[in-house]
């Protein structure tokens, strides 16, 4: 059932997307995506709406560099490779996945590659701090990405019917790190049956629970709407008046704290003065100007969400 697509359009490349679970959208299924999260996938592909996230400036200039860092670990490991704008989905198992690149040998395998001459080479462009904090690199052991690229390459060979992956990452931009993997069968299983779960989910419209900590903002987005006029009684419901207590507890502490720090800043400003920056033991105060200017701008709707409590005599 595997199909091959060149998409026609970016709009084409996500609208494809929203009928299967890309490799870059698995790892929520388990948990550890830092993008998105079970909850809202669930919506997101129930709905038939892609995913975008918005790049930052270090995310736009990994996707600039992507072809030169594949070229250059190209040249150093003697490979031919080749840029793979194609989506491979398949249709009954409701997976796909785009790709980087494809690494071609012309007259014999690469080493520990025993049955092919082709291999998916996965691009990386990581900050040195982050490549510190969540990879593991060749001189502690055996390296590893973090899981969610773990899963993400997994995923990918599954996809594509290759059973081998280089992940070349870039790491800080002066040093180049090359990790090998190889399908692995206990993983893959794992996550068809992660997304067979998943579709089957959908399919019979059962709403997996979200997380009211990692989903916060995604739930703003999905009840951001509200039918003028309609009233809802849920005098009933002991637990939601709990959850009402503590939201005005929290209010209550939120508005104090906000006193108290306002206090403070008045104190700081009666030392300081006119001084635009002030140096201390171990801090600094900045205090400058900011000149005043019309500032005018489209709002999106929204929910004004207030919660009010009746007065006690």
């Amino acid at each position: 059932m595997r199909q091959v697509i060149i998409p026609e359009s970016e709009e084409h490349w996500l609208e494809l997307r929203t009928k299967v679970i890309t490799s870059t959208e698995v790892a929520a299924l388990f948990g550890i995506s830092p993008y998105t999260t079970a909850f809202e996938l669930w919506h997101r592909k129930k709905n038939q709406q892609y995913i975008k996230i918005d790049p930052n400036e270090r995310m736009e200039l990994g996707t600039a560099l992507q072809d030169a860092i594949a070229v250059h670990i190209a040249k150093k490991q003697g490979w031919n490779i080749r840029k793979m704008n194609e989506f491979v989905f398949d249709d009954e198992l409701r997976i796909g996945s785009s790709f980087d690149f494809e690494a071609i040998w012309t007259e014999q395998p690469y080493p520990n590659i025993l049955d092919e001459y082709r291999c998916l080479l996965e691009i990386k462009n990581v900050d040195n701090l982050i490549y510190k904090n969540d990879w593991i690199p060749s001189d502690q052991g055996q390296p590893q990405a973090p899981l969610h690229i773990e899963i993400q390459v997994q995923h990918e060979m599954l996809v594509a019917g290759i059973n081998h992956c280089f992940i070349g990452v870039c790491v800080g931009g002066n040093h180049i790190e090359i990790i090998d993997r190889t399908a692995d069968k206990k993983v893959q299983d794992a996550i068809l049956k992660k997304c067979s779960e998943f579709w089957a989910s959908i399919d019979a419209n059962q709403e997996p629970l979200p997380d009211f900590n990692t989903d916060v903002s995604f739930i703003n987005t999905l009840y951001s709407f509200a039918e003028p006029g309609t009233v809802m009684d849920i005098s009933s419901d002991d637990n939601l008046t709990v959850l009402a207590n503590d939201y005005k507890a929290l209010a209550d502490v939120i508005k104090e704290a906000e006193g108290k720090r306002e206090a403070i800043k008045a104190q700081l400003l009666t030392v300081i003065g006119s001084a635009e920056k002030a140096i201390g033991n171990g801090f600094s105060i900045m205090a400058g100007m900011v000149a005043a200017s019309h500032v005018e701008y489209d709002r999106a709707a929204y929910r004004n969400f207030r919660l009010n409590w009746k007065k006690t005599k």
